[in-house]
């Protein structure tokens, strides 16, 4: 005799059992959150409401809200644990039925570093993660309904991915997909509709884009914000003395007019000074540094553009070897895959009243990722071949909730596409989005893997 299926609802609880409880163990292990020379320079600039690094303006603004309300990084983390495991939690009202794979896969997503720890790091790309997938998880919501009076849902979601966006900025390529989720999903209501609540939701995004920048810049002399200017400089910088590497007898005209000889010097220290893995080791030379820096950033444009233009090969096998690190990290020792305990420049920790930290819970932690290291666990090739993967089952099931799930994995592929322009280090969590984006969809997929569209609930 056939036993009877267990019923959804006691699925559910099981499911919604497992992330409350990997909430509570990430927040019981990892408090007040782990915060890294990034993070106290991102929070000292919150508190004094000031910008002096190439931080987003958002991420110090957050920090510096939460921190009137309690001191450190402590709410960060609890709004990364309550944004991810929240939305994950969500994802078991878009299905009719739920399968006993789903509080399974769950309680192994638990266990991993990306979700048990990250959350407690107060890092930008975490929050540009967390953000994200909250984001699309409310669309796949309002999806669930058909778009019927989705307002309320479009709203918080445009906020969500808008904040996103400054976390990241080229996080913003998400946007146009979800938008494309939105009309594609109403588009069975008629196409006018459709495009009109697309593109009303993405316009709704840019402005609130404006709004929160405009919020989150610090009040001070009024001076202008040069930090992605800096950021641009840093990455035409690598890109010309990795050029240099690859092909020593190359000349660089421009740089030579403004500054005669840099470029014969740039060909000399590029071997010693390059690594694909990271950017830092350039400033193992300070002089050599203090030379690019005289560079007007009129001669190091024309003399980057001329690099593109007139050697497309040098220039796409300096971005291809960069990319090739963040996304494979061949050595992950060599990529920072994590993050413990407190750590800063001294002035800005004195500056906040806080100490330098990495105690014997730190230790424990890091023992415990160390079991995940150079395995798929920690691999962004392989997260990305399980959204590829789900991506493609979604899409052949098309209910209106897997339009928006698919358009999160699509979104978050082509985001990590982006790296192989602006890559300048290895470090792991550059692409934490693309692992978190390829569990979310696995859960959800895994709730009820049908293939057969799914009847209301």
């Amino acid at each position: 005799m056939r036993a009877a299926p267990v019923p959804t609802a006691v699925v559910r609880a099981a499911y919604w059992l497992i992330l409350a409880v990997g909430l509570g163990m990430m927040l019981r292990l990892n408090m007040p959150g782990h915060l890294s020379v990034d993070s106290i320079l991102a929070l000292r600039e919150g508190r004094l409401g000031i910008r002096e690094t190439w931080n987003p303006a958002i991420f110090g603004w957050l920090l510096g809200v939460t921190d009137r309300i309690w001191p450190g990084g402590g709410l960060v983390v609890v709004l990364d644990g309550v944004l991810l495991f929240g939305a994950w939690g969500a994802l078991a009202l878009l299905r009719p039925r739920a399968s006993w794979l789903a509080p399974l896969v769950a309680a192994g997503a638990v266990a991993l570093p990306q979700v048990l720890i990250y959350p407690a790091i107060v890092w930008k790309d975490v929050l540009f993660a967390t953000t994200t997938v909250a984001g699309f998880v409310v669309l796949a919501v309002a999806a669930r309904g058909g778009m019927n009076r989705p307002l309320p849902a479009l709203a918080i979601a445009a906020l969500l991915l808008a904040a996103a966006g400054l976390f990241r900025q080229n996080g913003l390529v998400l946007a146009p997909f979800a938008a494309l989720a939105i009309t594609a999903v109403a588009w069975r209501a008629g196409w006018r509709r459709a495009l009109m609540l697309g593109a009303g939701w993405l316009a709704a995004v840019a402005a609130l884009t404006f709004v929160l920048s405009a919020v989150a810049k610090p009040e001070g002399p009024g001076l202008p914000d040069r930090a992605g200017d800096r950021g641009v400089r840093i990455l035409q910088s690598y890109d010309l003395v990795g050029a240099a590497v690859l092909d020593p007898q190359r000349r660089m005209p421009t740089i030579a007019g403004a500054r005669p000889g840099l470029d014969d010097r740039i060909r000399a220290v590029a071997p010693r000074l390059y690594s694909p893995t990271r950017v830092d080791y350039l400033s193992r030379d300070p002089f050599f540094g203090d030379e690019l820096g005289q560079l007007t950033p009129e001669d190091l444009r024309r003399e980057w553009v001329r690099l593109i233009t007139e050697d497309p090969v040098v220039y796409l096998r300096v971005r291809a070897e960069a990319f090739r690190w963040v996304l494979a990290t061949p050595d992950i020792d060599r990529c920072l895959p994590i993050h413990l305990g407190v750590s800063g420049p001294a002035f800005a920790l004195k500056d906040l009243g806080m100490a330098e930290r990495l105690d014997r819970n730190d230790q424990r932690i890091f023992n415990y990722v160390t079991w995940f290291l150079d395995t798929p666990a920690m691999s962004h090739l392989a997260f990305a071949a399980l959204a590829l993967a789900v991506g493609v089952l979604l899409l052949i099931r098309r209910d209106p909730a897997d339009l928006v799930m698919a358009a999160l994995l699509a979104g978050t592929l082509v985001f990590t596409a982006t790296f192989l322009l602006i890559s300048i280090a290895c470090d792991y969590r550059y692409l934490y989005a693309l692992d978190i984006a390829a569990v979310t969809g696995a859960l959800y997929f895994l709730l009820d893997p049908r293939l057969r569209r799914g009847e209301r609930a």
